[in-house]
């Protein structure tokens, strides 16, 4: 898990004065202008635009929004400052945690924190299994009506810690990066067609994978060669290390530190709407109608926002066709703070995976005591966002609230709403990770990752060996490396 840091050492150490040597002439031709434009102020960008200093490159970073952060964003009026976007740093997480040490952030483990085992029937932090508007008890679930579990599996929880468990027993890939070697792509199907060939029925599929999805809308659109590599991927985590790092003061901190020791400037407030590359540089055109210049340029959009952006020339058709058919996850969360501990006077755990509106709840404990639960989140994901979307966000917040009240009666009068977050309705986001359907890991994963002229794509949607944070992080250390080569 040190590659990406060795790398960069490496480079520093025997090619850093070569590269420089290189720069300094790009700045003499002119002195007035960064020899890189970073576009988003994100993990990725904000990465790319660090190691480019570092090997003697001059940038500016152009964001659109008044912060830096892109999808970290943390609900600081909340106890424990709860995330919208990326909650956990994990064992494998080599680049966030050699960065938050550098920049003397203090990483608090938050692994204890969460919830155990939904079969630990007897565990304060257990999930409580809610189908069909009741509350089902886990003692009754392996002779319920309701359960439509496969062969052998009837006392097992539904949802992701059982499918993904399947999906690792039928791993075909020897390393989780096999995923994107030419020999995988027999492998890029459908996730449905994956669990029909386990002899699933169609009732076991929508309610492990379609309810409360992960990952896509439903089986049909996601590539079981993804999961192939997720699954791997933390089944790594755990096996380096089993934590879940959280900055103190919230997650958003650490793209601000990343921000604050970058010796350019980043300006905010600077929708890009253009890129024009052509033999003598790139210019960067944004929507309050300023103009940007310089010899390469490094996109960290989401695919949405590209989507958006009038590239001239025209993109290759492999990657204008990715951008626009790669669909990103939509996420909507809702944040609610108890006043009173009323899961003492009912019994059960306040964390619920349900099939109703009130999507899959999360009891966070993210104050200095690790037992005290200082808010409920509530992750409405696919067509559940969709839903809660078209209603606005005041609606849609007392909407999963009385949800969430009718299973749970003990709760009426006892939560206080703190807040919504939908990222397909964010305009500098219009969702969350990527989701690759079937053949896309294949055509698309490339295509997006390849430079087009003096552009250079990075963001975690153009990671091979990483997902989230840690992904945008590799994405911008290969972009940098590949712009300081070529300056």
């Amino acid at each position: 898990m040190s590659t990406g840091i060795n790398r960069r050492q490496f480079v520093q150490a025997g090619l850093a004065a070569g590269i420089a040597s290189q720069v300094s002439v790009a700045r003499a031709r002119s002195a007035a202008k960064p020899d890189v434009i970073v576009i988003g102020a994100g993990l990725s960008g904000l990465n790319a635009a660090s190691l480019l200093e570092e090997l003697g490159a001059r940038t500016v970073v152009l964001e659109a929004r008044e912060r830096a952060g892109g999808r970290l964003f943390s609900h600081s009026s909340v106890a424990g400052n709860p995330e919208w976007g990326g909650d956990s740093m994990l064992g494998g997480y080599a680049r966030m945690q050699d960065m938050g040490r550098r920049l003397n952030l203090k990483l608090i483990d938050h692994a204890g924190r969460r919830e155990m085992s939904p079969e630990a029937h007897s565990d304060p932090r257990r999930v409580e299994l809610a189908l069909n508007g009741s509350i089902i008890p886990l003692e009754d679930w392996a002779d319920h009506p309701l359960n439509a579990m496969p062969p052998g599996a009837r006392s097992r929880f539904p949802g992701r810690g059982f499918f993904q468990g399947e999906i690792g027993k039928h791993n075909p890939l020897a390393s989780f990066a096999d995923w994107v070697k030419p020999g995988s792509a027999r492998y890029d199907q459908s996730a449905y067609d994956f669990f029909k060939g386990l002899g699933w029925s169609d009732a076991a599929i929508e309610l492990n994978y379609n309810t409360n999805v992960q990952y896509g809308t439903s089986a049909h659109d996601v590539s079981i060669l993804m999961w192939y590599f997720v699954q791997a991927w933390f089944k790594l985590q755990g096996d380096v290390a089993r934590v879940a790092y959280k900055v103190d003061g919230g997650n958003q901190r650490f793209p601000e530190a990343m921000a604050a020791s970058l010796e350019g400037e980043v300006h905010y407030g600077k929708q890009v709407v253009g890129i024009r590359s052509d033999k003598s540089g790139a210019q960067v055109h944004c929507y309050d109608g300023s103009v940007y210049r310089a010899s390469r340029v490094v996109c960290s959009l989401p695919i949405p926002t590209m989507r958006w952006v009038k590239f001239d020339p025209l993109l290759p058709p492999l990657k204008a066709k990715a951008i626009r058919t790669v669909q990103v996850q939509r996420i909507t969360k809702v944040i609610m703070v108890p006043t009173s501990p009323f899961w003492e006077d009912d019994g059960l755990s306040p964390a619920m995976w349900t099939d109703g509106d009130a999507g899959e709840v999360r009891a966070l404990r993210e104050g200095e005591d690790h037992n005290e639960i200082t808010s409920l989140m509530a992750w409405g994901r696919g067509h559940l966002a969709d839903r809660l979307d078209t209603l606005g966000d005041e609606s849609a917040q007392q909407h999963v609230l009385k949800a969430y009240e009718a299973l749970r009666p003990a709760a009426r009068g006892k939560l206080e709403l703190a807040g919504i977050k939908s990222w397909q309705s964010d305009p500098f986001a219009g969702g969350d990770w990527a989701i690759w359907a079937p053949g896309q890991v294949t055509e698309s994963l490339p295509a997006l990752i390849e430079p087009a002229g003096r552009i250079h794509f990075c963001g975690e949607h153009t990671a091979t060996a990483n997902r989230g944070m840690e992904g945008a992080m590799e994405s911008g250390e290969r972009a940098a490396f590949e712009v300081a080569k070529l300056l």
